[in-house]
This record gives structure tokens, sequence and C-alpha cells, in this order.
């Protein structure tokens, strides 16, 4: 008689042997390189009171427009003012 299991004995080794391995893989993963941007690459840094500028004048252009909409070639849309007009007239 064994008071030891071969069997029991080589579950527990795959069992470390799976954590080990599962350790270096997520250590791996938390210090792998990692790729940067270069800077010639990289979009140019503007101000965010430009970004925002820029961001409000466009939404404003097109706001009082008229042309397609994105995606959907079938419609457009129309101006802010047009639109309210055409909703006031309906009720």
């Amino acid at each position: 008689m064994h008071d030891i299991s071969l069997r029991g004995v080589a579950i527990g080794a795959a069992i470390i042997l799976g954590g080990i391995v599962a350790s270096l893989l997520a250590a791996w993963l938390f210090v792998r390189p990692v790729e940067v941007t270069p800077p010639e690459r990289a979009m140019p840094r503007t101000a965010p009171q430009e970004d925002l500028a820029t961001f409000l004048r466009q939404k404003k252009a097109r706001l009082h427009s008229r042309g397609p909409l994105e995606g959907d070639p079938q419609h457009q849309h129309i101006p802010i003012e047009e639109a309210m007009r055409r909703l006031a007239e309906r009720r």
C-alpha cells in the first residue's frame, strides 16, 4: 500500500505549474513595451479654448445652414429658425 497517490501528486503539480504560467503571463501583460507615437506624428496640441471655439463655430454654422445629412443622402437638414417655424405652424 502506498500512502501517496501519484495521480494526486501529478494533479497538484499541474495546478502549481498552471498558476506559475498564469502569473508569468499576467506579469508580461503589465510590463510589455507600449508603442508610443513619435512627436512628429502626434496630433498638434491646441489650447482647450481654441478647440471649444472651433467646435462651437462648427455647430453654430450647422444650425444656420442647409445640407445633406451625414450617412443619409435622401434627407437634408434645415436651418433651426425654419425648423422652429414649421413646428409652430403645425400646432
